[in-house]
This record gives structure tokens, C-alpha cells and sequence, in this order.
């Protein structure tokens, strides 16, 4: 993930200014306040307009992004995880209560999904300087194979592509990290699978963590070459297309 410089003179939060929080488009886009505020089970941050009943697909942010659109929302910094917030205007004081375990329809439809059709695919928006992608939770589960993320495609050729590399991966096609695999993007392009690290699993498959808890999981990126086949780590390729899909093995 992209790091942003920012200039805090006290930063309030525990978690670092680049952690990704979620929000919805209307806060993002529209710059709405923020009113309600998440503090998910698994560590994500999720900051809500009072407007949207349905936050439908997140966008991301960097934490001090946010932060830095609205100060007081240090006030919530120490929020413990597993608790909500809610304000009915910026400058009053916060309602705080703690958030239950019992799955949300959200959590209720991923685990629908992994039942019927082994995975759920999460879409992230991006924002600005911070390229959207897609990940899947449940294939570990599955398949006892790796859950699979792409960065740098918008929604729906992201999630189409990590469909196709389940395909194969269900029909039995071996998979490692550093093989190459074909008929994931149309044309001739051939996608390479990456190893992700555990502080990158974490940072960008908040969901996938949720889903496995404790025990862990493995994941593999999915690497995609620009229209003329150049992988990020070649010399050909841009400073924009390398920040746009970063590799996330460290």
C-alpha cells in the first residue's frame, strides 16, 4: 500500500497513519461527515455518513487520510475493537457501545457463498493514489489451497479474474507461487502468482482474517502484466503502474 506523508503533530491513533480504514462513497467522494464509526472485531476501521442505509461497495482510505478530512475524529482513536460510534453531528459527543458477535448479513452472505460456491470475493474501491482490488475468502477452506488477491483492477475484471484462477485451481491445475497462468485476462497475457506476507494479508484481506481467526491462512497474488506484457519489476514498466499494482510479498 502506498505510504502517505502526513504532518501530525500527535498522532492519536494505535494504528499506523497508513492502515486502511474503509468508508463509505458518500464520505470519500462527497465528503459528507463522518458520523458513524466501526471498530470491526478483526481491527478494520470503518467511518459511515448518517445517509447511507446500504454502504454497498466500500472505498478505501488511508487512516490518516481520513483523520486529516476531520480532526475530531481523534476523539474515537481509542475505540476498542468489537465497538461502534455514533454522533448526530460533528462536535457532539460520541454514543459508544460494543458491537455483537453474531454474524452481520454481510458476514451471513459470505459464509452463504463459501457453502455454495467454495469463496466469497471482497471489491475494494480506490482512491486517489490507492488502487482498488479484489480478494477471495474461503478457498484455504475450500480447497486447502491459498485465497487469492489482485490489485489494480476495478471490480469486476478483478473478481472475474480470481474467479477464473479458482476454476482452475478446483479442476486440479497445480498451483505454486512463481508458476504462470494462463486464461485469466483475455489476449495471450499470461498473470504470475506471488507469495503475500503475513503483514500484508493482514493489512489489505481484513475479511479473510476474519473468517480464519486465529488459525491463519496462506494467500497468493494474482501479478498481471500492462498491454505490452511488462510485469511491475521490469525496467520497462512505469513508476505509475508499479505503485498501481504493488507487489505484496514484503
Amino acid at each position: 500500500m502506498t505510504t502517505h506523508t502526513h504532518s501530525f503533530a500527535s498522532w492519536p491513533f494505535a494504528d499506523p497513519v497508513d492502515t486502511v480504514s474503509y468508508c463509505t462513497a458518500k464520505v470519500a467522494h462527497e465528503r459528507l461527515p463522518v458520523l458513524q464509526v466501526a471498530h470491526d472485531w478483526d481491527g478494520d476501521w470503518q467511518f459511515l455518513d448518517a445517509t447511507t442505509e446500504e454502504p454497498g461497495e466500500c472505498v478505501l482510505l488511508c487512516l490518516g487520510c481520513v483523520v486529516e478530512r476531520d480532526a475530531t475524529l481523534a476523539e474515537i482513536s481509542d475505540l476498542p475493537r468489537g465497538h461502534g460510534a455514533f454522533r448526530p453531528f460533528v462536535g457532539a459527543p460520541w454514543e459508544c457501545w460494543e458491537k455483537p458477535h453474531e454474524a452481520d448479513p454481510g458476514e451471513e452472505k459470505a459464509l452463504s457463498d463459501i457453502a455454495e460456491h467454495g469463496l466469497h470475493i471482497i471489491n475494494v474501491c480506490g482512491e486517489d493514489d490507492l488502487p482498488p482490488f479484489s480478494y477471495s475468502l474461503g478457498i484455504e477452506q475450500s480447497l486447502n489451497l491459498p485465497e487469492l488477491i489482485v490489485v489494480g483492477l476495478r471490480a469486476e475484471v478483478g473478481q472475474s479474474v480470481i474467479n477464473a484462477c479458482y476454476e482452475q485451481m478446483r479442476s486440479g491445475t497445480p498451483i505454486a507461487s512463481g508458476m504462470r497462468v494462463s486464461g485469466l485476462l483475455g489476449g495471450d497475457f499470461e498473470c504470475l502468482l506471488g507469495e503475500v506476507s503475513d503483514t500484508n494479508r493482514k493489512q489489505y484481506m481484513g475479511w479473510t482474517s476474519w473468517l480464519y481467526k486465529d488459525a491463519g491462512f496462506r494467500a497468493y497474488q494474482i501479478i498481471f502484466p500492462n498491454t505490452s506484457g511488462v510485469f511491475p519489476w521490469e525496467a520497462e514498466a512505469s513508476n505509475w503502474f508499479r505503485n498501481w499494482q504493488p507487489l505484496l510479498a514484503d
